[in-house]
């Protein structure tokens, strides 16, 4: 035990479907048992469509850290959770801009959720969904791994000459839940969106989203960084539904109060 309280290589759940936790009792490994329990509260619902935004972001706010990437706010709380949150969903939906930037190469989760699987679909790995206004990924995609395309039905064209997809691997969309709709209709009910902030604007602006899994990394880093939602205002009310906390970073999710 730390001289904070919080248990060494564990995660701490302080409140769990809305409620607080007993204790000591709530302590979460960071192992495999661990990430089992942890698996049971990020698991999506077979029965029906659920998108989750997923983001990191430092006690100050900012998106990113020193580097320009949010990587530089890692640490192995929020690892932690990014493999097992990876380990949950039927898709990762991210902006070009954030591929090329990030690791996205195999985004597969963690090993010991992988089988059987956590997926609503049962597959092994998620599929990607990529979006972008050029098809410039910069070699930033694995071209092994299951992946889609999207963009408007005007740059269709140009996505397919510049990335060199199969045309059956662009769609095009011009809202998010036109999008989220087809992804559905392919068996991919487990929506993961993981940014960049343009990206989680687009479907928290359109009202798409039911689920935030925020991750604040227990550092502040000042300047002019972006914020983890970067778009035109709006005004949506959330309740906080579970809340842990580790050494390196404070763990949230909120679900959408529709009421």
């Amino acid at each position: 035990m730390t001289a904070d309280g919080v248990q060494k290589d564990s995660v701490h759940m302080v409140l769990r479907d809305g409620a607080f936790t007993d204790g000591a009792a709530a302590a979460v490994p960071m192992d495999d048992a661990g990430a089992e329990e942890l698996a049971d509260l990020y698991q999506f619902d077979p029965e029906r469509t659920t998108v989750r935004v997923m983001m990191n972001s430092s006690v100050d706010g900012s998106a990113t850290g020193a580097d320009g990437t949010s990587a530089s706010l890692g640490n192995p709380t929020d690892f932690f959770n990014l493999v097992v949150l990876r380990a949950m969903p039927d898709v990762i939906v991210a902006g070009a801009e954030t591929v090329r930037a990030e690791d996205y190469k195999r985004p597969g989760g963690r090993k010991s959720l992988r089988s059987p699987s956590r997926r609503p679909s049962g597959t092994e790995f998620p599929a990607l969904v990529v979006l972008t206004g050029s098809g410039d990924l910069g070699g930033a995609v694995d071209p092994s791994w299951p992946t889609l395309l999207a963009t408007s039905r005007g740059k269709r064209d140009a996505v397919i000459e510049a990335s060199g997809f199969p045309t059956e691997n662009v769609v095009t969309f011009e809202e998010p839940l036109d999008l989220i709709e087809q992804l559905a209709q392919r068996g991919w009910v487990g929506i993961q969106v993981e940014g960049g902030p343009s990206v989680n604007a687009l479907f928290l602006e359109a009202d798409a989203v039911d689920e935030l899994c925020v991750s604040t990394s227990h550092v502040t880093v000042g300047g002019e960084h972006t914020r983890i939602v970067r778009g035109a205002e709006h005004d949506a009310q959330w309740q906080l539904s579970d809340m842990l906390v580790g050494r390196g970073a404070t763990l949230h999710r909120y679900v959408r109060d529709r009421d």
